[in-house]
């Protein structure tokens, strides 16, 4: 009768560990290379459940300054201190939205107008500044050319998108609505829904792993709230310098201007840059001198922005080093579009926490049991 030979297990599972590496380094390539289908898949995803999903975020912003307001209440108080505190929240926030739609939008629409009917006017006056400048004739008509067929584009875009596409506008506006609502409801009904979310991991997971989970959260959200705080007012104060100066020196498209220059500056590492080329453009169609100012107040803004005023509102919270912040809002901006480069920053403050504090200390932990089985052996 014939033996059959037993697999020799050691000799198998060396194999495997050696190879391992290699497998590892295969996957994380070919995830790499189809990093869009990733992409395409999330986004699929994501569609399905987007109302829900924005509805969430809404809610997860605007409940900081709930829970400020509904906590003075209580300290004085107040009965129905969070439905209270959440109506007056809501209503500065539509009152606030408003109030911005009215000092922009007709701007930007009559500004585009403008620029369209008048482009003579404004190339003899940038003609005779640069003249000026130069100290001698410069023929600027290449740059007429170029300057008038994106001022085209751009006016036909303005066209497409509010007065042919109307109906689209108002689909979105009501979809918005619509999260907004949820929003509401997510944060009258947040005690329920955190609880129901408590008991179910407290359910799937051992205790000291739900403790280290919760800590975990606890820091998330902290990481993210301040983020979100200290990116609104850092955007408020930079807006409001570059209106104060723009009225100083009685420069013309204030609202538009400065609340491009607030908005972009929510973007990170590109968007002040952003800010700057939208102000640049505008403002060199009607006076070049202006634009010149503009660009000048820019770089010295930006740069106590980045190195005064950020410092002072972050603190040491988000400490991650500058060339993680542009890898992440690179990819983040790849995979996720605008969304994904405006969260990139507290996404890569979590995941150094997790590599630091999770995963390092694991393969350290696993690399020590390795290396005392072999002096076993």
């Amino acid at each position: 009768m014939m033996k059959i030979k037993k697999p020799n297990i050691k000799k198998s599972r060396g194999i495997l560990r050696d190879s391992a590496p290699y497998c590892v380094a295969i996957l994380f390539y070919l995830l790499v290379k189809h990093l869009y289908v990733l992409g395409n898949v999330i986004t699929a995803i994501v569609s399905v459940i987007l109302p829900l999903i924005l509805g969430l975020i809404l809610a997860y912003v605007i409940d900081p300054p709930v829970r400020s307001l509904e906590r003075r209440m209580k300290a004085k108080g107040r009965k129905h201190a969070r439905g209270k505190a959440i109506t007056i929240v809501v209503l500065i926030i539509v009152f606030s939205l408003l109030l911005l739609a009215a000092a922009v939008i007709p701007q930007f629409t009559t500004s585009i107008i403008k620029f369209s009917n008048d482009t003579g006017a404004y190339h003899q006056s940038l003609q005779n500044s640069v003249d000026s400048i130069a100290g001698h004739h410069v023929n600027m008509d290449s740059t007429f050319q170029l300057t008038d067929k994106m001022m085209e584009k751009l006016n036909d875009s303005v066209h497409e998108n509010i007065v042919k596409k109307s109906a689209s506008t108002g689909k979105h506006l009501g979809a918005f609505a619509v999260d907004f609502v949820l929003a509401v409801y997510f944060l009258l009904y947040k005690k329920k829904i955190v609880g129901g979310g408590k008991r179910l991991f407290q359910d799937l997971m051992s205790e000291t792993m739900y403790v280290k989970f919760s800590a975990f959260l606890k820091r998330c959200d902290g990481i993210f709230i301040k983020y979100l705080i200290c990116e609104v007012l850092d955007a408020l104060i930079v807006g409001a310098a570059n209106a104060v100066f723009m009225l100083i020196f009685r420069m013309e498209y204030v609202p538009l201007v400065s609340a491009v220059v607030g908005v972009t500056n929510l973007i990170p590492t590109f968007g002040p840059l952003i800010g700057a080329a939208a102000g640049v453009f505008i403002l060199m169609m009607v006076n070049p001198m202006h634009a010149v100012l503009f660009l000048l107040f820019t770089g010295l803004l930006q740069g106590l922005d980045g190195y005064v005023i950020k410092p002072k509102l972050y603190g040491n919270s988000l400490g991650i080093p500058g060339i993680w912040v542009l890898i992440a809002v690179i990819l983040g901006g790849r995979i996720f579009g605008m969304w994904g480069m405006l969260l990139a920053i507290p996404f890569a403050a979590i995941l150094d926490i997790v590599i630091k504090e999770g995963l390092l200390p694991l393969i350290r932990k696993r690399k020590q049991e390795n290396s005392g089985n072999k002096l076993m052996e």
